[in-house]
């Protein structure tokens, strides 16, 4: 996920770091029906990028537009026509529309569901042949345009196709789109080069924040949509990669693997079928796996939790608790790993979707898990609802206890600084007891909804009125547990640990920068400034010693 501010920290070298520091951001997986227990289809990502940054969950109604209406992208300028209807929609958006709505995932009327996006990049060369467009279609806006607009996943690939053609991609996504069809899986590589092929039914994949295509049949378009220059821009790059002798896309488009992608895909890979055969230093990974296992939703929440457990490895954030030292991006350390489940989770969502659930429903279930589903639950919504629980509505930047994400923040909070005083996983626990509570009655709620499939506004008011009564019981014992948990910290630390805990959420709010505010050409030209001031200070000091040598001789 990319946003448009940094901390106030790199605040100075903004201009240098811009362009040199890995986006760690996000991590998306598949599981095709053939491989899960029940048959269902699994889909689903944690949306990444920093701790205290509120997200919502709202239902977006029916839209008669204007003739001539416009959707403009607040974050980069995107504008493109919107549709004569804009379909109702289930959405995850940020809090700060003016920086980029941020939709992120959902369910629309006709039961297309997407998950949109995980960040990747392409290589340099590729992007001096191809660039991103300042101005094109980004993850802040893509939701958006693409759930309120199609009635089928294969329309949503094409439509994103047709944008990325006529008016540039601002950055490299990977999206999944899917249906009562099947899944697709899109990557948009460069400013106008993208692929996308229908999922195998036998596969499962995780992916990191880089590209995974390998070979692509363009041949085959029931199954495949790309861009008609795909290989002639990477031959053009001089990134052109084979492999069997067949071109493969990601190892044409990528730059080289960042250390937190190694960690996260290796780890994910190893977490749904242990005996893979991937070791982590392999040069590169496979979008399609395979396993004997059959997998449930159990096993991909776990997924999304998963902090490299029973592997050699430790989760990066643990370095400063183990008395390392603080991790700096990008540095590799033989121990600490970036993990799937890290501190930077603002929201986690899965798609289970099942054939016989009603297209009108969501044709499945979205699991959302809103703050880190580290020591928080994921409760199941359809895509019919109506309305969603206040707390999910709760805008604003700072904690508010009458905030769903604040309230989940606030116990990863306590339980991460103090993890001695939470080590039983207590938590953890009745969070993954009361999930499994849910998954029994969401059961017997496919089937009501199957039954009222010829009723869609009786089924909407069901769904709608069971998910209210689940969310409010389950907010209510959430803020019980994150009373107890601060009375915990309280009585062996005292009441100041508490205000402390206030004070560093409000400090790393205020060291947010907002870039929507800074033109990226200026920005670029006063990194070029910044290093022609530093080459002419250089010049000067070795000019210096040469004089200063010569007077000693």
């Amino acid at each position: 996920m990319k946003k448009h501010y940094f901390r106030s920290a790199v605040a100075a070298l903004l201009p240098l770091l811009l362009i040199a520091q890995p986006v760690e951001a996000c991590t998306g997986f598949i599981i095709g029906k053939k491989l899960t227990a029940d048959g269902s289809t699994l889909v689903g990502r944690t949306e990444d990028l920093e701790p205290n940054h509120n997200k919502n969950f709202v239902v977006r109604e029916r839209v008669y537009n204007k003739k001539g209406a416009i959707f403009e992208d607040a974050a980069n300028g995107f504008q493109y026509p919107l549709p004569e209807i804009s379909y109702k929609y289930t959405a995850v958006p940020d809090v700060t529309p003016d920086q980029g709505i941020f939709d992120e995932a959902g369910f629309n009327e006709y039961g297309v569901s997407i998950s949109a996006t995980v960040s990747a990049s392409a290589n340099d060369k590729i992007q001096k042949v191809d660039p991103y467009v300042k101005d094109g279609l980004a993850e802040s806006g893509l939701t958006s345009i693409v759930l309120p607009s199609v009635k089928t996943a294969r329309e949503g690939v094409e439509l994103i196709a047709k944008i990325v053609e006529e008016k540039g991609a601002a950055e490299g996504n990977i999206v999944t789109i899917a249906d009562k069809e099947g899944v697709w899986y899109m990557e948009i590589l460069s400013g106008h080069q993208y692929a996308a092929i229908l999922f195998p039914e036998d596969r499962f994949a995780v992916f990191p924040n880089t590209f995974f295509l390998g070979h692509v049949d363009q041949s085959d378009t029931e199954r495949t949509i790309a861009s008609k220059d795909l290989e002639k821009v990477a031959k053009e790059a001089n990134s052109y990669k084979e492999v069997d002798g067949k071109f493969h896309v990601s190892q044409s488009y990528n730059p080289p693997l960042q250390e937190a992608d190694r960690s996260r895909v290796w780890s994910g890979i190893k977490s749904l079928d242990p005996s893979s055969p991937v070791k982590y230093d392999d040069a590169s990974f496979d979008l399609l796996h395979t396993t004997d296992r059959k997998l449930t939703l159990r096993d991909a929440m776990n997924l999304q939790r998963n902090r490299l457990e029973g592997t050699k490895y430790k989760p990066q954030d643990q370095m400063e608790l183990d008395g390392k030292g603080i991790p700096k991006k990008g540095e590799f350390d033989a121990v600490y790993k970036y993990p799937i489940s890290n501190p930077n989770v603002m929201e986690a969502h899965i798609f289970q979707l099942k054939d016989d659930v009603p297209a009108s429903a969501g044709g499945g279930t979205m699991w959302l898990s809103m703050g880190s589903p580290r020591n928080a639950p994921y409760l199941p919504y359809y895509g019919n609802i109506l309305n969603t629980y206040q707390a999910y509505q709760e805008l604003g930047d700072h904690y508010n206890d009458r905030s769903w994400y604040w309230t989940i923040s606030r116990i990863n909070d306590l339980v991460a600084k103090y993890p001695d005083l939470f080590e039983d996983g207590a938590i953890r626990t009745e969070m993954e007891r009361l999930e499994s509570q849910w998954m029994v009655e969401q059961d017997l709620s496919d089937q009501e909804q199957i039954a009222l499939a010829s009723q869609p506004e009786e089924a909407s008011k069901k769904a709608t009125e069971e998910s209210l009564a689940r969310a409010e019981k389950t907010f209510e014992r959430l803020q019980e547990i994150r009373k107890e948990a601060e009375q915990k910290v309280a009585d062996e630390h005292g009441k100041s640990a508490l205000q402390d805990l206030d004070d560093e959420e409000d400090a790393a709010y205020e060291e947010k920068i907002d870039l929507v505010d800074f033109d990226y050409d200026y920005i670029l030209a006063a990194g070029l400034f910044g290093a022609t001031l530093l080459a002419i200070v250089i010049y000067l000091i070795r000019s210096k010693k040469q004089k200063g040598g010569k007077q000693d001789d």
